[in-house]
């Protein structure tokens, strides 16, 4: 059963198969052939040993095959020698057979028959990978069977025995013809299986090429738009941060503040797809102000809306209704965005879209509403399911030109959120019944006033001087971290690569180093692992990676080189003042006797 289960259609099944078959019957022809040596003349003990020189012949044969350079060529080649040797075993045994009937008393007769036997099972069991090699097998025995039965005084009517020899030679061959078919189907089950197999594993490879294409795409294009997107939101900081600043050019930063922090969620969340294709999306619930955030969207999008002749506007259904809500303010305001877009595209100019906010709050909870209302096409009922699967494309759609994915991330974010999303057509009384409404609905839990109140979360303030080593290549980079330490009691020194970081480091005191990580000369995390390496022993100066390389992998490995922690690109004021001050604590504790660790 066990050789039968191997895949005697390629060269290393079938020669695996043959050689097991001889190995289990050299034993068997050996002790037959020292029978023969002591109870038959010498003549016939030859014809047993030409049996074992046939198996020797078919193992050797094995053999040439595995040395074979060609394992196509070699297999044809085994598997028509093996034809040709069995046949001559068969032929070689059925002979012996026959001078065993004619050697001795009517009682060696039927030892002559059970021989016989014995080779056309072994014949007709054998696996086959065609039937010239099983009606050579058999042939031989069943012409030699037969010719016994007949070779018979008696008549033919009268023969019982050699009646029951055909039925025999007949039910044999019945039942093991029909397990050469299943053999030879199995085979080409196992040779089709075997492509397949080769398929399958050329095609995982080729998709996780694909895959690693895309991450390292994404990590370019993740470090190649924080970089300038970090100059734009630093620079705005800190002109945000000029007293001498008219109300329309503070409100113009601000703008630039609301767009840039919206492009970056928005990138974190292009960075997160891979995560949504492999199932493993997660929610970050935080605080979040639901009509501030749908606000923030449509002014962001007001002057594009502006520039194709729409009208933008935002509707609060329920003014008195707080929507402090604890949810993931990411995946929230990229379905906006992404349903905002959309309307924006499919509204000719002229045409009016709006965002309205309703809710119902319902215990500790609070039932959110977001409908964006266009002036565009109607979507067709038979179209409305569709729009929100991968790569479907509605006659809408194409006219918009979407690729497809657009709102079947929103409808992804909204089963992650346990919501719902969907599309109706725009109410009478407000578009003539032209357009549609494109909705979504969740549920979250709501929160006091002041956890969301304020919108602008305050800078923390730096108490004391504080040395700090920043490693930086990018020329911008270097000007927004200067423009935003200036009015803080930080001595700012800069290095333009790894191996000058180094240098400084060794020479002064610093009481902490920002460390890019795509540098020239030296990389960061090489001149992290020096540090770490030459610090004095009970000494460890803080170090946090200050890069656009934010993929948690990347985080990982920045933890394991001995980094403290990570700043992302572009800089969130917020958490790198909160770090200076905490750096700055730590040194006032430690000047004053007392040691207090800076947490990441």
């Amino acid at each position: 059963m066990v050789e039968q289960t191997l895949d005697v259609t390629r060269l290393d099944g079938f020669v695996r198969y043959t050689r097991g078959l001889v190995l289990s019957r050299l034993g068997l022809v050996a002790c037959f052939v020292g029978l023969l040596a002591i109870y038959t003349p010498l003549s016939m003990t030859l014809f047993g040993g030409v049996e074992l020189v046939l198996y020797a012949a078919l193992l050797g044969a094995t053999e040439l095959a595995v040395r074979h350079s060609d394992p196509v060529a070699a297999f044809r080649r085994l598997r028509w020698r093996s034809i040709a040797l069995v046949f001559l075993l068969s032929i070689n045994a059925c002979w012996l057979a026959v001078q065993i009937r004619q050697f001795g008393p009517p009682i060696v007769r039927v030892e002559a028959a059970l021989l016989v036997i014995c080779v056309l099972l072994f014949a007709a069991l054998r696996v086959h990978t065609n039937r010239v090699s099983y009606v050579t097998a058999i042939g031989p025995p069943v012409v030699t069977l037969i010719w016994f039965a007949l070779d018979r005084p008696t008549r033919l009517a009268d023969n019982h025995y050699a009646i029951a020899m055909t039925l025999f030679v007949a039910a044999v061959l019945s039942a093991t013809w029909r397990q050469q078919k299943t053999d030879r189907a199995l085979a080409r089950t196992l040779r089709d299986l075997a492509r397949k197999n080769v398929a399958l594993t050329q095609a995982i490879e080729e998709a996780q090429a694909a895959s690693r294409a895309k991450s390292e795409l994404l990590a370019v294009a993740s470090h190649e738009i924080r970089t300038p997107l970090n100059a734009v939101m630093g620079f705005a900081h800190a002109l945000r941060r000029e007293t001498l600043l008219t109300p329309t050019q503070a409100e113009l930063a601000q703008g630039v503040l609301d767009g840039g922090g919206q492009l970056t969620r928005l990138l974190d969340t292009v960075l997160d797809l891979t995560r949504l294709e492999a199932g493993k999306a997660q929610l970050r619930p935080a605080a979040v102000d639901l009509r501030h955030l749908a606000r923030t969207v449509v002014r962001v999008w007001s002057a594009h809306a502006e520039a194709v002749g729409v009208v933008l506007s935002f509707e609060d259904a329920d003014p008195a209704l707080s929507f402090g809500l604890l949810a993931d303010e990411a995946k929230l305001e990229q379905t906006l965005v992404n349903l905002v877009s959309n309307a924006l595209k499919a509204t000719p100019s002229g045409g009016r879209v709006a965002v309205r906010l309703a809710g119902v709050a319902r215990d500790q909870a609070l039932a959110a509403l977001v409908e964006v209302r266009d002036t565009g096409s109607r979507v067709p009922p038979d179209d409305r399911a569709r729009m929100f699967e991968a790569f479907e494309q509605t006659e809408r759609g194409r006219r918009l030109g979407g690729g497809g994915l657009g709102l079947a991330i929103c409808a992804a974010n909204l089963a992650l959120m346990g919501g719902e999303i969907g599309v109706d057509d725009a109410p009478t009384g407000d578009t003539g019944g032209r357009g549609a409404v494109f909705w979504f609905a969740f549920e979250a839990p709501i929160l006091a006033a002041p956890a969301v109140a304020v919108t602008v979360v305050a800078e923390p303030r730096v108490a004391g001087p504080i040395r700090v080593l920043a490693a930086e290549d990018n020329p911008a980079n270097r000007r927004v971290l200067a423009a935003l330490l200036a009015a803080s009691p930080v001595e700012l020194v800069f290095a333009e690569d790894g191996a000058r970081a180094l240098d400084a480091w060794r020479a002064q005191a610093f009481d902490l180093v920002l460390m890019d990580v795509n540098m020239p000369v030296l990389n960061g995390l090489a001149a992290l692992a020096e540090i770490r390496r030459a610090e004095p022993a009970g000494t460890r100066i803080p170090v946090w990676m200050l890069t656009a390389n934010v993929f948690d992998d990347d985080v990982a490995r920045y933890r394991r080189a001995g980094a403290d922690g990570v700043l992302r690109k572009p800089i969130d004021t917020v958490a790198l003042f909160s770090l200076l001050a905490a750096v700055a604590e730590a040194r006032a504790e430690a000047e004053a006797g007392m040691t207090v660790e800076v947490a990441p």
